[in-house]
C-alpha cells in the first residue's frame, strides 16, 4: 500500500516488507490503530496508520496522537477516501486517549495532502527545511 500511495513522491523509496516488520515489533506499536479501506472488488484501496507515543507524551506532559502515515493508491485517489481515512484515524486517536492530533507533511506535495490537512482543521505548528547534496 505504502509504495503504491507514495510513488508519485518526489523522493520515493520503495518500503520493504522487513521494514514493516520490524515497525510492527516495536513495543509502542498498536494494530488496532491501523486502518485499511478495500475496494468492492477487494482490492487495498487507502490506508491510514495512526499512532500514539507513550514516552513521548509522558516526558512532555501531552496527550498527542500521531497520523504517521496517510495514503491512496492512484487508482482511488479524487474519491474523498483520503479525507475519510484521515477523519477515521482521528475518531481512533481519540477513543484511544489522545487529545491533539499531529502529523507531518511535505508542503510541496503534488497530491493536495496539505489542502487535505487544512480542510479538516490542521494548521502548521513549526516549519522546516532538510538540504542534501550527494558526496
Amino acid at each position: 500500500m505504502f509504495n503504491q500511495s507514495f510513488i508519485d513522491h518526489w523522493n520515493h523509496h520503495d518500503l520493504t516488507a522487513e521494514t514493516v516488520r520490524y515497525w510492527m515489533q516495536d513495543e509502542n506499536y498498536q494494530p488496532e490503530l491501523d486502518l485499511i479501506a478495500v475496494s468492492g472488488d477487494r482490492k487495498f484501496a487507502a490506508f491510514c496508520d495512526c499512532q500514539i507515543k507513550p514516552q513521548k507524551n509522558a516526558r512532555s506532559g501531552t496527550k498527542d496522537g500521531w497520523i504517521e502515515l496517510l495514503g491512496t493508491r492512484r487508482d482511488f485517489r479524487k474519491m474523498g477516501l483520503g479525507k475519510a481515512m484521515l477523519l477515521a484515524g482521528l475518531h481512533k486517536l481519540k477513543a484511544a486517549g489522545a487529545n491533539t492530533a499531529k502529523l507531518s507533511v511535505d508542503a510541496d506535495s503534488l497530491t493536495g495532502a496539505t489542502k487535505l490537512y487544512k480542510s479538516v482543521g490542521f494548521r502548521p505548528m513549526e516549519t522546516w527545511i532538510e538540504w542534501a547534496k550527494t558526496v
